[in-house]
């Protein structure tokens, strides 16, 4: 994958906003057919980019939650029974997005021995992250 420069980015940018919503349907190969970025590998790297990816998800979801309310105002008029399976579907698909991914942390206790207790920075804490001293226990601000 190529590494893209900031001024690789920049221009990426520019031209994919400049397509509006319909960009946000393309793929690489179709950007690099209907922009002036005609190599699909620096679109590749610009679309994979952790900060295009938030941008697009952010677009999906709002552009989704509008079709959604749209068929929900619309929903009192229609007899349509795929029209209530698909605002099902979309919500569920909403659900899915609210959950953020990312690192979890896993905090979990393993006994020190004997050359880590004596370390100088080694801190002892209880089960809630209080700190204990010489003193007794401290919370930590």
């Amino acid at each position: 994958m190529i590494k893209l420069t900031q001024e690789q980015f920049e221009q990426c940018k520019y031209e994919f906003l400049k397509l509006g919503q319909e960009g946000l349907y393309l793929n690489h190969y179709e950007l690099a057919k209907q922009t002036y970025v005609t190599d699909p590998m620096i679109w590749k790297s610009f679309l994979t980019d952790p900060r295009t990816v938030d941008y697009i998800s952010s677009e999906m979801s709002i552009i989704r939650n509008s079709a959604i309310n749209s068929m929900v105002a619309a929903a009192p008029g229609s007899t349509s029974v795929g029209q209530s399976q698909l605002i099902n579907a979309l919500d569920k698909i909403n659900e899915k997005e609210t959950h953020k991914e990312g690192p979890a942390f896993i905090y979990c206790y393993v006994p020190l021995n004997r050359e880590q207790k004596e370390a100088p920075n080694v801190r002892k804490v209880n089960t809630e992250g209080i700190e204990e001293t010489e003193d007794g226990w401290i919370m930590e601000e």
